[in-house]
């Protein structure tokens, strides 16, 4: 929907920000590949997500069940992109904060 992608693209632009900041204040490349991997979930929400919330959109109410069971079925296993983004994104992030250089 709109509205969450407008909040997790706004999450994912201040977390790149900050990421950039500790870069630059420390030098330590590992908070730019954490800023741009928080940053990879807009190609995926483009390219990965979109065809299938436009599909969703698309079937009428009272259609048979099944095509629209499948659809959500497939968004769900999608979802699972974004949490491996976060999650590897937050793992660089901890990595950064753990492990100074």
């Amino acid at each position: 929907n709109r509205r969450g992608t407008l909040v997790l693209s706004g999450v994912a632009v201040l977390s790149a920000a900050i990421a950039l900041v500790q870069f630059r204040q420390s030098g330590d490349v590992r908070w730019i590949i954490g800023g741009t991997t928080i940053l990879a979930s807009w190609p995926y929400t483009y390219f990965v997500m979109m065809p299938v919330n436009v599909w969703l959109f698309a079937v009428r109410i009272g259609k048979p069940v099944s095509p629209l069971r499948r659809l959500m079925r497939d968004w769900g296993l999608l979802e699972w992109g974004y949490a491996l983004i976060g999650f590897a994104a937050c793992g660089v992030f901890a990595w950064a904060l753990e492990l100074p250089p």
